[in-house]
């Protein structure tokens, strides 16, 4: 009976006073920087993320633009590449008559295939590039040698190799018939220091000593007549 007074007492006060077994709205929760304000007291208050646009004063940029692969690559210099040259300009190549081909060489020193491109010329017209021949009557070897035809009537053909980007050129002149010889060296010439005056004087002194020889054999004689007489 008690337990019915007392359920029937609590349901006659729940009717007369609304907010006694009503439970309280939940309030919202507060964040995590007010919590730790409240808890932590005099422990130096909220502690905050710093943004995504913060930044520490003690990171250094200039030493990652520094390590910037871009930088890199501009502090290191392209090595030089030696210029190519000839030693001879022009050469002459003699060929017999009845000879029917030619093998001209392009002896180019400094040669890189990586910076350098060889073109040979017939009388200022292409007819190569690199290790292309325009006209299949020609031959290139690996070392760019060509090897040309030659017309029967022709008294000399000229070809020219040249390097590019620098432009370096070499002529070679194709004559036909033997190569003119070495001409004979001349006599000797007299001494530089001997003059004219100098080859008189010993004329006169060869003059002299034949005369001297003249009197010498002359003398016996001439004393031989006087005792005579």
């Amino acid at each position: 009976m008690r337990h019915l007074w007392l359920l029937l007492l609590i349901a006659c006060g729940s009717v007369q006073f609304p907010g006694v077994l009503t439970l309280p709205e939940a309030l919202p929760a507060k964040s995590s920087s007010a919590a730790g304000g409240g808890n932590g007291g005099g422990a130096g208050g909220a502690v905050t993320a710093p943004s995504a646009g913060d930044t520490s004063k003690d990171y250094d940029y200039e030493e990652d633009q520094q390590r910037a692969p871009g930088n890199l690559a501009k502090s290191t210099a392209d090595p030089k590449v030696p210029e190519p040259y000839f030693e001879h300009s022009d050469v002459d190549i003699y060929v017999p008559q009845n000879a029917t081909s030619a093998k001209l060489e392009c002896p180019v020193k400094n040669y890189n295939a990586a910076h350098h491109v060889v073109l040979w010329y017939k009388e200022k017209v292409q007819v190569s590039s690199g290790m292309n021949i325009f006209n299949h009557i020609y031959a290139l070897d690996e070392q760019f040698s060509l090897t040309v035809p030659l017309a029967s009537n022709a008294t000399e053909e000229r070809y020219e190799c040249e390097v590019l980007p620098n432009k370096v050129r070499h002529t070679a002149t194709i004559r036909f018939g033997p190569e003119p010889s070495t001409p004979a060296p001349s006599l000797l010439p007299a001494p530089a220091g001997t003059s004219a005056s100098s080859v008189n004087d010993s004329a006169a002194h060869g003059r002299d000593i034949s005369l001297w020889l003249l009197g010498l054999f002359l003398a016996p004689l001439q004393l031989a007549v006087t005792f005579r007489f």
